[in-house]
């Protein structure tokens, strides 16, 4: 039998939890329905404002417009203003670029400049013949590669959010509604309706549900475009409909509406929709491309992000406004809108300051200097675990993709490390070491009369390489033209098919690959010679010498060198796994990548090899880096704060025993020198402190002293080195030693304070210079050292003079 009291006793429980329930519910589902519950039910629109009813059939066969439903109640002028939208649209001219060394682009954003990840050039509005066209403005939307595997990989629109280009033509037209009134621009030579059908594709608006939907199908809306169904894109991808029919077999596509997103009275639903996009909105394009990028992306087991690990998302530091601009850095690659680089916090906006919860950074173990050198990046992405693009190869008129790792798949399990420049990249502008992946470009041009290197278009150069491919020389990769026997047919073929060309004033291919170009002897560039057999790093398989001497070799120093790398920015490593983490080594070793790493900087060599140079001449330091950097490795083995601590211990002991040891006889005014040498040395630790190391032991002073370092430091070694200089010249007589730690003093203030100034000095420049700076600190310690033994020369027991007093005995003798 149960006794009563337990039966009471679960009911109370019951009660108890049933309370808390309710609570609960109260409590938390206004919250989640705030969340969840962005948008109370609406009706969907036609492009012309009528309402979609699929309830009772009005108007239920047609696309819905986001323009005339979200907009009902936002701001879709203003929001479709902000870059993702416009990519620089809006500013777009034929002759922006007019004057320049790329007088073909049109805008700085991904419709209208050029980049060879997706090398295709869009057409100017105005042109006078077929030949000036590459991609119409239509062509642009329209463009959509082969799908491979079940993969369908996005063309230039898949990945565009929508208005733009994708909208308006250039004069803010809307393009289907001109050319259903004009039907005869589509026969004319205007770039943005140029063998166009807008009127009946539609046009692709800005796509809301791109990233306010948590369950966008960018496969559908890719092939939606690829049937060139754009006004139908939308319904498709966003998962509201079903798409039946293509525009590309000359059919109306109609429209089949998931009637369970709809209420009774027709108003539309849509569960998933989400405020503020979350990481995998953005990763509905960015995912793949930043893996050929930089091998990288968010969320991505292999290379875990701190940030992701510690549940931030992409507009946690990408943060937007009203017209959907985002907060952004300064990526190299991304020109577009450059009012907004550096919008978005830094690693030491957030790490200085504690933002959201941020560690502040520390770096005890690191010298101060360091920071003002190395991007946080440089340190805190030691390596990448994804392969990425090394190489574009477009020489054979398609995309030819080389990849780190030696592998030609992106994305690919493969751990490699980051090659590294040096530019001014945070907010500050300070010059700093950055991590990047070198994509290398190898392309044709046309070098026209006027001097300017035109990019020849794709179809131009598969036009030549499938006449001439036959000629060219047995190759496993297609794209591999280290041969110049190849070079020269390949540049002979684009001659001749060029020839009649309308866009060129002169037809004079040129090739552009491992940072040199080469054309046809018949058409020199100015300032170059004949290649030969002799030229430098040519091998017996380049070919006969009769044969090369058609070509002309020179350095390329044309717009193609200018082509950006891409920055690496994400997959930080927290900091027990940074460089530095085990010592100086992690840099300054023999071996280590930062200064010793090879680069790639031409994939097929004279040879058909890659070939390397070292990071350092990467960098651009100056060749003696490197020894010197082999050199304070060795220094290094024997433990940096061993041989520090030892230097410090020389410095005092013979600071000491030189000017105030009691062993040694007492001249008048000893006691004022014994201050003023331990003035100096304090002096000296002091500036050391705060112009190079980090504070360390004085955290609690550390706001304190950054405050006034910048005139406290040098003040106290100009102190240091006037009390030295007076100490050198009132106790040490004897005349070399002297002159010696004169000049090894005057050596070491004066390069310690152009590292203090910096700003003049590059990298290369400082380097050298904190390396001389540190000899002449050993030559001053040695010279002391190798006085207190000439000085303190007798035995034990015996009375101990300084040099300068037997000079001075002997000299009292003689007289």
């Amino acid at each position: 039998m149960i006794p009563m009291t337990s039966i009471s006793n679960k009911k109370s429980l019951r009660r108890t939890a049933c309370l808390i329930l309710m609570l609960g519910v109260l409590v938390f589902a206004p919250a989640a329905s705030a969340v969840t519950d962005t948008c109370p039910p609406f009706y969907l629109r036609t492009d012309t404002g009528e309402i979609i009813n699929p309830m009772t059939g009005e108007n239920a066969d047609q696309p819905f417009s986001t323009r005339q439903t979200c907009g009902a109640c936002h701001d879709v002028d203003t929001i479709s203003k902000g870059y993702h939208f416009m990519m620089d649209w809006d500013k777009a001219s034929d002759t922006r670029f007019a004057g320049t060394d790329t007088p073909w682009l049109v805008s700085t954003g991904l419709t209208g400049n050029l980049i060879t990840y997706g090398f295709f050039q869009l057409a100017k509005k105005h042109n006078t013949h077929p030949d000036q066209i590459d991609l119409s403005a239509f062509d642009f939307v329209a463009r959509v590669p082969e799908s491979k595997g079940g993969y369908q990989k996005p063309g230039c629109a898949g990945c565009h959010a929508g208005g733009g280009l994708l909208e308006f033509d250039r004069d803010g037209q809307r393009y289907d509604r001109r050319l259903a009134d004009n039907p005869e621009l589509a026969g004319t030579l205007d770039g943005d309706y140029y063998q166009s059908r807008w009127d009946e594709t539609g046009v692709i608006e800005p796509d809301c549900f791109f990233c306010h939907g948590s369950r966008y199908h960018i496969q559908k809306r890719i092939t939606q475009i690829k049937y060139l169904n754009f006004k139908w894109a939308g319904v498709a991808a966003a998962g509201i409909g079903q798409v039946h029919g293509r525009v590309s077999d000359g059919e109306v596509p109609t429209v089949v509406y998931n009637k369970r997103l709809f209420n009774e009275d027709g108003t539309f639903y849509l569960p998933d929709m989400v405020f503020q996009p979350e990481a995998k909105n953005c990763l509905i394009c960015h995912e793949s491309i930043e893996l050929g990028k930089r091998g990288n992306s968010w969320a991505d087991p292999l290379n875990p992000d701190v940030h992701h690990l510690a549940g931030l998302t992409c507009i946690d530091c990408h943060t937007g406004d009203i017209r959907h601009n985002f907060a952004k850095g300064n990526a190299m690659d991304n020109q577009v809108s450059p009012e907004l680089n550096n919008s978005m916090r830094s690693c030491r906006d957030c790490h200085t300051q504690g933002y959201r919860g941020a560690t502040r950074m520390r770096h005890d173990s690191i010298r101060k200097d360091h920071l003002d050198k190395l991007s946080c990046e440089a340190c805190h992405i030691p390596e990448l675990n994804r392969t990425a693009g090394g190489a574009m190869f477009l020489n054979t008129g398609m995309f030819g993709k080389y990849g780190q790792g030696d592998t030609r798949r992106f994305g690919t399990p493969d751990t490699w490390k980051p090659a590294y420049i040096i530019r001014a990249k945070d907010k500050d502008g300070i010059p700093r070491i950055t991590p990047v992946n070198p994509m290398l470009n190898t392309l044709f041009t046309n070098l026209d009369e006027d001097g300017i290197y035109y990019p020849l278009f794709l179809s131009e150069v598969e036009t030549a390489y499938d006449l001439c491919q036959a000629q060219m020389s047995d190759r496993e990769i297609p794209y591999d033209f280290h041969r110049k026997d190849d070079i020269k047919i390949m540049l002979e073929t684009l001659a001749d098919t060029l020839a009649g060309n309308q866009r060129f004033s002169k037809v004079n291919p040129v090739f552009h690959t491992g940072g040199n170009i080469f054309l046809l002897a018949d058409h020199p560039a100015e300032g170059t010679a004949p290649a030969s057999d002799t030229t430098p790093g040519s091998s017996s398989d380049s070919g006969p010498t009769s044969q090369d001497t058609r070509l002309v070799v020179q350095a390329d120093t044309t717009w193609v060198s200018r082509l950006p790398y891409y920055s690496i920015s994400h997959n930080v490593a927290p900091a027990d796994q940074a460089l530095g983490s085990d010592g100086c080594t992690d840099c300054h070793a023999k071996d280590a990548h930062l200064f010793s790493g090879p680069v790639v900087i031409d994939y097929f060599g004279d040879n058909g090899r890659p070939v390397t140079v070292s990071m350092a001449r990467f960098m651009g330091l100056l060749e003696s880096v490197e020894p010197v950097n082999r050199l304070f490795s060795l220094f290094l083995k024997t433990g940096p704060w061993v041989l520090g601590a030892g230097v410090l211990l020389l410095l005092a002991t013979g600071t000491w025993l030189v000017f105030f040891s009691p062993s040694r006889p007492h001249d008048t005014g000893m006691p004022y020198l014994s201050a003023a040498g331990i003035f100096v040395f304090i002096c000296f630790l002091f500036a050391h402190t705060l112009l190079i190391m980090d504070t360390g032991f004085l955290r609690s002073l550390t706001q304190t002293l950054g405050a006034m370092a910048p005139w406290l430091g040098p003040l106290s070694a100009l102190m240091a080195a006037a009390g030295y200089f007076y100490l050198i010249h009132t106790r040490i007589r004897h005349q070399w030693i002297s002159v010696g730690l004169h000049l090894s003093g005057a050596g070491t203030v004066i390069t310690g304070m152009l590292l203090w100034i910096r700003a003049p000095f590059n990298s290369s420049a400082l380097f050298l210079i904190s390396v001389i700076h540190g000899i002449f600190a050993v030559a001053t310690a040695g010279l002391l050292v190798y006085f207190l033994f000439k000085t303190f020369d007798k035995g034990p027991g015996q009375p101990r003079t300084t040099q300068g007093h037997q000079h001075n005995n002997q000299r009292d003798r003689h007289e």
